[in-house]
């Protein structure tokens, strides 16, 4: 009886150390803030034209602070219920300014959609790298700015006073 309780105890210890291993694991894919200002793109912020034509879109708002939290490394909202993301997302498109309401600019937001789904699956899955988990966050980083540059260069294309010659 002796044996069998000294052969059961190593085993023990041994699944115990087993059990370890996953939570470090996890901790080495824990994104950071660190990681995430490692990422290379280059950021824009609306202009002041934007900025007034923006005001009262208060979802492109809503989103543009999440994707400041994102930087810090916070994912939440981006591991929030997909049906709940799609809502989110569907009313920013819905309650795009008049003056901003052009194919450029949708089609840029239909490129944000899009990535901010697959960083939600991403973030979802247990078994995903901290690579792939950070080359989608650089995705929605990229496509945000984009949509930014473009409602930045419709505005400033609309302002320009073109004459055409008769």
């Amino acid at each position: 009886m002796a044996c069998l309780l000294l052969m059961g105890c190593p085993s023990e210890e041994k699944t115990s150390s087993t059990e370890e291993t996953p939570v470090q694991e996890k901790s080495n894919k824990k994104v950071t803030a660190k990681d995430i200002a490692a990422i290379r793109y280059t950021d824009y912020a609306l202009s002041d034209t934007a900025e007034e034509v923006t005001r009262d879109w208060l979802k492109f708002h809503e989103l543009s602070k999440e994707i400041e939290l994102l930087k810090e490394g916070d994912l939440s909202f981006f591991k929030d219920d997909i049906t709940l993301l799609n809502g989110f997302l569907n009313d920013m498109i819905a309650e795009i300014p008049e003056r901003l309401d052009e194919p450029s600019i949708a089609v840029r937001m239909i490129a944000l959609k899009t990535t901010i789904f697959k960083l939600e699956g991403s973030a979802n899955l247990e078994r995903e790298s901290k690579e792939a988990l950070l080359n989608s966050i650089k995705d929605v980083l990229i496509a945000h700015t984009n949509l930014v540059f473009q409602i930045n260069k419709k505005l400033e294309k609309d302002a320009q006073n073109i004459t055409k010659p008769q």
